[in-house]
């Protein structure tokens, strides 16, 4: 994708969720959040075809005062000759009731994902853009009643979900990066008047700093507006909006050099 069509895209996300925001505003309840974590692509070999991907986050509510849940994933992935990335594997959530629109008791989130991103590298790899493509099937676990406290679930709730990100990262220093991305999530198998195709969304905006010349390791900060949709963890079937700071450390350090 071209960038002029790149950033026409960016616009209309934004525009939407600007419009679905003020017009949703009365009726979200809206937290403040901090995920703290890590994403890292593995190559086994430098310039290889072969790497792993492994991501953890910790998510606290009021920052960090209180446990909103944790997140794994782990995965396999392939690396074309043009430097785009296909890749699949497992993840697992589990997540706490930290709002009063959220189900009352722990619950687990099992996942297969299968993805592919699409890379664009210009001005000496000063300047990244990327796109992501991501499908997740999901297996939610529910209470028939939900004040039943063991831990036991009645039954697990299957959605596929499509996860559609684009983001751009632009090395102004050095070892200084901003970077900005819009991700969307659509739930394909939607099924009642209290599910909506269109699931959340997430704005970020942020900046990085490499931990080495070769921009492998690096740490993020930002800031992530995440707006859910009748999100599929509440009974009611209501919005919410998660104002959330993410601190993450990113790599794609390969474990064998040429």
């Amino acid at each position: 994708m071209k960038r002029n069509n790149i950033c026409k895209t960016l616009f209309v996300i934004v525009f939407v969720i600007s419009f679905s925001i003020k017009t949703n505003a009365q009726k979200m309840v809206q937290n403040v959040a901090a995920w703290i974590g890590y994403e890292m692509y593995l190559p086994f070999k430098e310039d290889g075809r072969w790497g792993l991907l492994l991501e953890g986050y910790s998510k606290g509510n009021d920052f960090v005062s209180e446990l909103q849940g944790s997140f794994y994933r782990a995965g396999a992935n392939y690396y074309l000759k043009n430097g785009n990335r296909l890749g699949a594997g497992v993840a697992y959530q589990w997540d706490l009731p930290y709002d009063e629109l959220s189900l009352p008791y722990n619950n687990p989130d099992y996942r297969i994902y299968e993805q592919f991103i699409w890379r664009i590298v210009k001005k000496e790899g000063n300047e990244v853009w990327s796109q992501r493509f991501r499908m997740e099937q999901r297996w939610l676990g529910r209470k028939d009643d939900p004040n039943n406290t063991s831990d036991h679930f009645d039954y697990y709730k299957f959605e596929n979900t499509l996860r559609y990100q684009v983001r751009y990262q632009l090395w102004f220093k050095q070892r200084w990066a901003a970077v900005v991305y819009d991700e969307i999530h659509i739930r394909t198998n939607a099924s009642s008047g209290n599910e909506n195709y269109l699931d959340q969304n997430r704005l970020y905006v942020g900046t990085a700093y490499s931990l080495d010349k070769r921009r492998e390791i690096r740490m993020e900060l930002g800031y992530m507006n995440q707006i859910f949709w009748k999100a599929p963890d509440t009974e009611s079937g209501l919005s919410r909006m998660n104002h959330t700071i993410r601190i993450t450390l990113t790599t794609d350090l390969p474990f064998k050099r040429k």
